[in-house]
């Protein structure tokens, strides 16, 4: 069942049609739990189950909470929420996934840094899907809550990783590693590690290894680091990019293609709100 399922993992990232792409997504999340009830350690699934809550976090709950920001404050600390559990979710059956064939990893987060970087040193190209997604729900697990002691504590440690996997495999799904780094440096205010040359370095790489046709990376591009540096004209000119591509630019990854869409119009719609 495990590799039936990890075989077909390429039929949602095909899906087109966002709704039946998120209500498929929901469905396979409570099956992946159930199967992991009874093989609670069980490799195949680990992967599936974070891969699983990054991607339904960052489509769905992110996706609701982008359309609460129109509505009242409450709701968008509703979604906010709800979608930092659901990437905590993730993180944690990732961890539990490195934690396997590695030394724990459970408690990476309060980890010394000397430590972490040895540990990080230990890992070898083979651990780089794991990491990579264990990574991706850490930086929105971080990101849903930017302000808190938590995740200024947690901020170096996560750089650390960020670096390592880019190290191991910049190419890993179309360049991304860079990607999760571009953010991470974009996002923040330089007095908290922001960095934005470096952020678009890394945007620029990721780029160049999707060779332009992943639309997630212009359109976090835009929302991320055009709107750190305020430049209102990069930042409409990425987005347009991305509502101007082809539907069929990249039909392995129709789903996050479409996802782009969608999202790259709701932010062009707060242009006045994120320029001064």
């Amino acid at each position: 069942m495990s590799d039936m399922m990890a075989a077909g993992q390429p039929v949602y990232e095909r899906e087109p049609d966002l709704e039946l792409a998120a209500q498929a997504l929901a469905a396979n999340l409570k099956l992946i739990d159930v199967l992991l009830e009874p093989a609670p350690r069980h490799p195949v699934l680990l992967l599936q189950a974070t891969q699983g809550f990054a991607t339904y976090a960052y489509a769905v709950a992110e996706g609701q909470l982008a359309k609460a920001q129109y509505g009242a404050a409450g709701e968008v600390g509703v979604h906010t929420h709800r979608a930092r559990e659901l990437y905590r979710r993730g993180l944690q059956y990732g961890l539990r996934l490195l934690s396997r064939e590695h030394i724990d990893w459970r408690q990476a987060a309060s980890l010394d840094t000397a430590v972490l970087h040895d540990r990080l040193q230990q890992l070898t190209p083979k651990a780089v899907p794991a990491l990579f997604w264990t990574a991706f729900c850490w930086g929105g697990m971080l990101n849903m809550a930017r302000d808190a002691l938590e995740t200024l504590t947690a901020l170096p440690r996560f750089e650390a990783l960020l670096t390592r996997l880019v190290e191991l495999d910049e190419t890993y799904f179309y360049g991304a590693p860079h990607l999760l780094l571009a953010v991470h440096y974009a996002s923040r205010a330089p007095m908290l590690g922001g960095r934005p040359a470096q952020a678009k370095f890394h945007f620029e790489r990721a780029t160049a290894l999707s060779q332009g046709k992943l639309l997630l990376i212009p359109l976090l591009e835009a929302q991320y680091y055009a709107v750190r540096i305020q430049d209102r004209a990069h930042f409409v000119s990425s987005l347009q990019r991305v509502l101007q591509a082809s539907e069929t630019l990249l039909p392995e990854q129709a789903f996050l293609n479409a996802l782009a869409k969608q999202r790259a119009a709701l932010l062009l719609e707060r242009v006045n709100d994120l320029f001064v």
